[in-house]
């Protein structure tokens, strides 16, 4: 652990050496990519907690119609 702390100083004291517009030349595409990758996560999460939720509605609908056809019935 204590050599990727240490190298992970030695790239922060090489970046905040360098001019701003070259920082932002580098940092950039790490974040770009980062946000890019949360963003594909989150949309596959909230999309299949979506559909989760339809399947649960649906399978509650078809309760409620069988409840309320055997109540017709009866």
């Amino acid at each position: 652990m204590g050599a990727i702390l240490s190298w992970w100083d030695g790239v922060e004291l090489w970046l905040t050496g360098l001019p701003f517009v070259v920082q932002t030349a580098v940092v950039m595409p790490v974040v770009l990519a980062l946000a890019y990758g949360a963003a594909v996560v989150l949309d596959g999460a909230l999309g299949q907690g979506t559909a989760g939720i339809r399947r649960l509605r649906r399978a509650g609908a078809d309760e409620s119609d069988e409840l309320a056809e055997a109540m017709r019935t009866e």
